[in-house]
């Protein structure tokens, strides 16, 4: 097998520099050659020839990471600090414990609301029901993001927010 390996030191793959091959790796039990290579963001990292040679490693991760915060800026909207797709969904996180978003468990029998709006944590009270917490929410969720949304509603259309 050693007659079949191919050099790649020096290559460069994506932002992937190939130093040369990497220390420590045993690459006749796993039939894979690992290169310690170098990214242009200054990281080294350990990757195989198949996977350089592929394609599939182009950096660090830093690349992918580059191109999520590209992609977010056309996928969602922030406008004073407030994202409009997150505030148009009324679904609650899959963590949410309560069953609706901003209303959570205070003590033995006390319920919290609270709603995030323009960067900042609004305190809408404490409720001795669930269902006047609910209700104290909703009307919070009218009057601030209805309204917003509204407003931002053509900027987020034209591409401007």
């Amino acid at each position: 097998n050693k007659d079949k390996s191919i050099d790649l030191t020096g290559k460069r793959y994506g932002r992937l520099k190939v130093i040369g091959p990497a220390a420590g790796t045993d690459s006749s039990k796993q039939h894979k050659e690992y290169w310690e290579c170098l990214c242009d963001c200054g990281k080294t990292i350990i990757c195989s020839k198949e996977s350089l040679r592929r394609g599939d490693n182009k950096s660090c991760g830093c690349l992918g990471i580059e191109q999520r915060k590209e992609n977010m800026k056309t996928a969602i909207h922030f406008v004073d600090g407030t994202c409009l797709e997150r505030i148009a969904c009324r679904e609650p996180a899959s963590n949410n414990t309560s069953g609706r978003r901003g209303v959570y468990r205070r003590g033995e029998n006390q319920w919290r609301a609270l709603i995030g709006f323009k960067g900042k944590l609004l305190n809408l009270g404490t409720f001795k029901s669930f269902d006047e917490a609910v209700k104290a929410r909703e009307e919070a969720e009218k009057r601030l993001y209805d309204t917003f949304l509204i407003e931002n509603a053509e900027a987020v259309r034209n591409g401007e927010a």
